[in-house]
């Protein structure tokens, strides 16, 4: 392996690197990216032969992809192939997972026949399923799992998120030094033993506000201030949970600026590091992240993922918040504009923020990156059900405003038999419009 290279690539350099990822599509979007993500847990019948992996390549190239998203560790923080670090996938939804094949590798080499490009995804931080009591937070990593501060039985209090009866899954403290030593082992060793076209990041975030409130938490943020005085009620500081017109909600506290500025941080830190642990390896290897597109609430998840140049004036930011911003060290960023609403005037007419639209969620990514790289705009294909109109329209909007296109997921595509739609889309030629358009 060559030595590490820094992080300093020019903004150009990064898009080219990320825009070269896959072969080009149809001649009218030759620029555009479109990549059909895989989740393994929704697909498990599909990948687990090979002739089943040859019929997802076959109709992807028909489609037009050009590269698919694998997710090569879930969400439950089980792997696809055999790790010494993490548990193997062997168990979900009540029954016993077996492949005869190695589907990485299998992907890999029907890839390449033709030319599809194939990305490894990997989340992070989660790792546990709450609905299935699955995973390393409920077997022998309890003590890693995040801390929530939460409404809980209508009680606000702080809980273990296995003990949270709010999402699906069960994550880490981020912040945790063995959490993240952990991580970062387990994509060296990853790495060490695949050869794929690039890494998607996922789940680099907190569960959401309500978290970490642990004590090494506290500990930690002590630190950050200087001052562990600081914190005279823990977590009242940071913000309380009131009963407001007959709803839950937080009212933030006097440190919680800089609680904000402290996750954020942290965050990014860690990210840091894993880019220049995976440029150790290859330097030559595409590092993208995945995050949600609802960029205005998305601090409440610790992670800042806009350009260094964006500026946030809103009553919760930090000062300093922009140092936070991590879109300058990635080769690309997947957003998920996972709204049923396509246009910003259909968001508006139903009393949402505009924003809260496939188009809107998309202007305001490629707004708040500002070409730190390129963004895909990913689409959330259950949202559309069998309704093919919408759905075109969804991809054509995704397509238009950002650098490229992402179809979550496989499974339901299959289901809907969306095939012939996502041709037709790639074989257009979608305009743009700008936040000045409205």
């Amino acid at each position: 392996m060559s030595a590490a290279t820094q992080r300093g690539l020019t903004v150009g350099l990064a898009c080219l690197l990320a825009v070269l990822l896959v072969p080009p599509l149809p001649a009218q979007n030759a620029q555009k990216v479109a990549v059909l993500w895989v989740d393994p847990l929704l697909s498990l019948q599909e990948i687990g032969t090979r002739s089943g992996i040859v019929n997802i390549l076959t109709r992807a190239k028909s489609a037009g992809i050009g590269a698919i998203a694998l997710g090569v560790k879930t969400n439950i923080g089980a792997t696809l192939y055999r790790s010494n670090l993490a548990p193997t996938l062997q168990e979900w939804e009540g029954k016993r997972v077996r492949f005869d094949i190695d589907p990485i590798e299998v992907f890999l080499e029907e890839g390449k026949k033709r030319q599809i490009q194939i990305y490894a995804v990997f989340p992070l931080f989660s790792e546990g399923h709450l609905v299935e009591r699955l995973g390393p937070v409920f077997e022998n990593r309890q003590n890693w799992q995040t801390e929530v501060y939460a409404v809980n039985n209508e009680r606000p209090e702080i809980v273990p998120i296995s003990e949270w009866a709010q999402g699906s899954y069960a994550f880490v403290n981020p912040l945790l030094p063995e959490v993240q030593q952990y991580e970062l082992a387990l994509v060296k060793e990853f790495l060490a033993r695949y050869s794929v076209d690039g890494l998607i990041f996922d789940k680099v975030q907190f569960a959401g506000i309500e978290a970490d409130f642990s004590e090494r938490s506290r500990a930690l943020f002590a630190a950050f201030l200087g001052d562990r005085n600081q914190i005279q009620w823990w977590p009242k500081d940071i913000f309380e949970w009131r009963l407001v017109d007959e709803e839950w909600e937080p009212v933030p506290g006097p440190l919680f600026r800089e609680w904000i500025q402290f996750r954020a941080q942290g965050m990014r830190d860690f990210l840091q590091r894993l880019v220049n642990e995976v440029n150790q390896l290859d330097p030559t290897l595409p590092v993208g992240l995945y995050v949600g597109a609802w960029y205005p609430t998305y601090y409440e998840y610790g992670l800042n993922w806009a350009s260094e140049d964006n500026i946030v004036e809103e009553e919760w930011t930090p000062r300093q918040y922009y140092e936070t911003a991590v879109a300058e060290m990635l080769n690309y960023l997947v957003v998920g504009c996972y709204f049923p609403r396509i246009t910003t005037e259909e968001s508006e007419s139903v009393g949402a923020e505009w924003w809260m639209s496939v188009e809107g969620s998309a202007l305001i990514a490629m707004e708040v990156v500002d070409q730190a790289c390129p963004v895909y705009g990913s689409i959330l294909v259950p949202l559309f059900g069998d309704d093919r109109e919408r759905f075109k329209q969804a991809l054509q909007t995704a397509l238009a405003q950002t650098n490229g296109l992402y179809l979550y997921d496989l499974s339901a595509i299959m289901r809907y038999n969306y095939w012939d739609e996502i041709a037709g889309v790639l074989r257009g030629s979608p305009r743009r419009r700008t936040i000045s358009d409205r």
